[in-house]
C-alpha cells in the first residue's frame, strides 16, 4: 500500500490522540478504506477512524491487509512530520511515514502481528437520541464545561431540549438550547455522563470537522461521530461514567454470585497464556494446564474487567487485554497501576475498599465497613471470599499492606 497525505494537520491530530492513550492499534487496509481501531485502557474510549480514498492525494492498495502495531512512539514521531506532505507506505511487515525533498526522513514501525479485528461495530448499539451540531460548537461547549469539572453530562429530556451540564462542589455549568436550529431525533428521554478530559483533548480536531453527530442512550456509552467532508468518518465511544452499574456486572439479588476466587500470581500466568493464542484458546487447554478453576474463575475475572471475550467457544484477549499484557511485559509497575484503575472503575466493592475506608483499618472490620457503603449506594454486599479476592487484587497492585492485623492503603505513584 502507498499513499500521499496532504491533510497533514488532521492526520497528525488524530494519531497523536490515539498514540497518547492507546498501547495497541489495529489497521485494516482495504481498497475502499483505511481503517484504524483500538480501545483506551483506562476510561474505555473506543476509537474507530475510517479514512476514505478521497482523504489521500494518492491511494494505491495492491494487497488488502490487517495488522496490529504498538503505537507508543507515534506521539513522539508525528510532531516531527511537519511537512505539508506525508508519504505512507505499508509493506514487508511494517508501516512507514516519510517526509522531505532534499532529505528524505522515514520512520518505520514493525507489526506486532498480522490479524483481523473482531470487536463489534459501534453502530450495532441502538441509541435513544441523536444530535447533529457543528464541531466548533461542541469544542466551545467542552472548553467551557472543562473549567468546572472532570465529568460532563449530556441530556435530552425532550426532543427540543438539549442540555449539557458539569458541576463540582460549589461550581456548575449549564448549556441548553433555545429553539434549536440543529437536528435532534429522540425516541425517549436520555442522558449520559462521561469523563471530560478525553473530549477536551479532542478540541483542536473537533474544530476542523464541520459536521458532528452525537449519540446518547441511557446506560450506554456516549458516541460521537466526526464527519470530515467526504474524506473520513471518525468515531469515538466513551464509556458512561458510572460503569459499575453496567448490566453485565449486576447480580440477580443482594446475595447472588460472589466475585471470582483467584490468585493474582496464577492470573499472571493465565492472561500471559491467552496472549500466546491470538486466534483464541480452547478453555479445556487452560483446565489441563491448571490455569483455570472448576468455577471458571479466571475467565470470569477477565470477562468482568473486559480483558477477554469468547468467540466460537475460544477465549481471546480484547484490545484492552492485549494492551495490559503488552504493558506487563514492558513495565510491571505500570501494568499493576493499569489493573488498579481498571478494577476501581468496574468493581464497586474494590473502589469502596481503596477509596472510602479509614486508613489503616482492622482486618475484622473491613467487610462490615465495605458492606455499609455498598448498602447506602444500593450495590450487592460482599462475603468473606469476596473480601479475600479484593485484598489479593489490591496487594498485587501494590496499594495495600497487611501488618499487625491492620490493612493500610497507599497511592500508586
Amino acid at each position: 500500500m502507498k499513499a500521499k497525505i496532504t491533510d497533514t494537520d488532521i492526520f497528525r491530530l488524530l494519531f497523536q490522540y490515539v498514540a497518547r492513550f492507546i498501547e495497541i492499534a489495529h489497521f485494516d487496509v482495504k481498497k475502499k478504506s483505511f481503517r484504524v481501531r483500538s480501545i483506551d485502557p483506562h476510561d474505555f474510549c473506543y476509537i474507530d477512524l475510517i479514512f476514505y480514498p478521497e482523504f489521500f492525494k494518492k491511494y494505491e492498495v495492491d494487497n488488502e491487509q490487517s495488522f496490529t502495531i504498538e503505537c507508543s512512539k507515534l506521539s513522539k514521531i508525528l510532531p516531527t512530520l511537519t511537512s505539508s506532505e506525508i508519504f505512507l507506505e505499508i509493506n514487508d511487515g511494517q508501516i512507514q511515514f516519510s517526509i522531505g525533498k532534499d532529505w528524505i526522513f522515514t520512520f518505520a514501525i514493525k507489526w506486532i502481528r498480522s490479524n483481523s479485528y473482531n470487536l463489534p461495530e459501534p453502530n450495532l448499539i441502538e441509541y435513544d437520541v441523536t444530535i447533529n451540531i457543528s464541531g466548533k460548537e461542541l469544542a466551545d461547549i467542552i472548553r467551557k464545561a472543562s473549567t468546572v469539572s472532570h465529568e460532563i453530562t449530556f441530556s435530552v429530556p425532550n426532543p427540543n431540549n438539549f442540555i449539557i451540564f458539569a458541576a463540582k462542589e460549589n461550581y456548575s455549568f449549564v448549556a441548553k438550547t433555545v429553539n434549536p436550529y440543529f437536528k435532534i431525533e429522540s425516541r425517549k428521554p436520555a442522558s449520559v455522563s462521561v469523563i471530560i478530559d478525553y473530549l477536551k483533548l479532542l478540541q483542536p480536531f473537533m474544530k476542523k470537522c464541520e459536521s458532528t453527530k452525537i449519540f446518547i442512550g441511557n446506560d450506554k456509552p456516549l458516541r460521537i461521530d466526526f464527519i470530515y467532508e467526504n474524506k473520513g468518518l471518525f468515531s469515538f465511544c466513551f464509556s458512561q461514567r458510572k460503569r459499575e452499574k453496567c448490566r453485565r456486572f449486576e447480580r440477580k439479588n443482594r446475595y447472588g454470585t460472589s466475585l471470582p476466587r483467584i490468585s493474582m500470581r496464577t492470573f499472571e500466568q493465565y492472561i500471559t497464556q491467552l496472549s500466546k493464542y491470538p486466534e483464541g484458546i480452547n478453555p479445556m487447554l487452560l483446565d489441563f494446564t491448571g490455569l483455570e478453576t472448576k468455577g471458571k474463575d479466571y475467565w470470569r475475572f477477565c470477562d468482568i474487567l473486559s480483558l477477554a471475550y469468547k468467540d466460537e467457544g475460544k477465549i481471546k484477549l480484547t484490545p484492552l487485554g492485549e494492551a495490559f499484557v503488552s504493558l506487563f511485559n514492558k513495565d510491571q509497575k505500570k501494568a499493576k497501576k493499569f489493573l488498579h484503575i481498571l478494577a476501581k472503575n468496574i468493581i464497586s466493592p474494590y473502589r469502596v475498599m481503596v477509596n472510602e475506608l479509614e486508613n489503616p483499618i482492622p482486618l475484622d472490620k473491613i467487610k462490615q465497613e465495605i458492606n455499609a457503603v455498598l448498602n447506602r449506594e444500593n450495590y450487592p454486599i460482599i462475603n468473606g471470599q469476596d473480601l479475600s479476592t479484593l485484598i489479593d487484587i489490591a496487594k498485587w497492585c501494590g496499594v495495600v499492606k497487611v501488618k499487625g492485623g491492620l490493612l493500610s492503603f497507599s497511592d500508586i505513584e
